[in-house]
């Protein structure tokens, strides 16, 4: 007997959603435009779990803040975006830590290091995105940047219905019993 698979989309309002546990990481070239794709990624990733399009959209246009700092101040070849969602938080990590640094990385932050009022704008933007708050950026010794942040995801008592659980298929039929 073939049975149908349901969508594994819970919406907010589903109360197995507070176990949810979710990390998605993408990894971009320091590249144009690279900060607008992370941008429809994050949306991409957020609308997938099944988050209202709002908060989708406020934590992208965050994510692409973030990223075009990083372009801008760090300087590995590549960067990391990370959205971690856990229960109705989301907390996303924008970085270039443990890419390989240019051999002059370290003498070039040192030289280039970001003035303190636009680190401070950064923080101001990123805190004032609705909810958006835990905002820390980090500048290492060899050049690497990571902007973090963190946002609760609102619970709206007009959710669609909850989607049937996907079928638990880490057992064949003939384990079952």
């Amino acid at each position: 007997m073939v049975k149908g698979t349901a969508s594994a989309r819970l919406p907010l309002s589903d109360p197995r959603r507070s176990t949810l546990d979710v990390c998605c990481t993408f990894s971009l070239a320091r590249a144009s435009g690279s900060d607008a794709l992370a941008e429809r990624m994050t949306h991409a990733a957020l609308t997938t779990i099944g988050t209202h399009d709002a908060p989708c959209a406020q934590i992208a246009e965050a994510t692409a803040l973030a990223c075009r700092y990083v372009l801008d101040y760090g300087y590995a070849r590549r960067y990391r975006v990370t959205l971690g969602l856990d229960g109705a938080r989301c907390t996303v990590s924008v970085t270039d830590y443990g890419y390989d640094q240019p051999p002059d990385a370290s003498a070039s932050a040192a030289l280039h290091a970001p003035p303190s009022h636009v680190t401070a704008e950064l923080c101001h933007e990123l805190s004032g995105h609705a909810g958006l708050d835990g905002v820390q950026v980090h500048h290492a010794l060899d050049g690497a940047v990571l902007v973090r942040f963190r946002t609760p995801l609102p619970r709206s008592a007009d959710s669609p219905e909850p989607h049937p659980a996907a079928p638990d298929t880490s057992r064949s039929p003939s384990a079952q019993g």
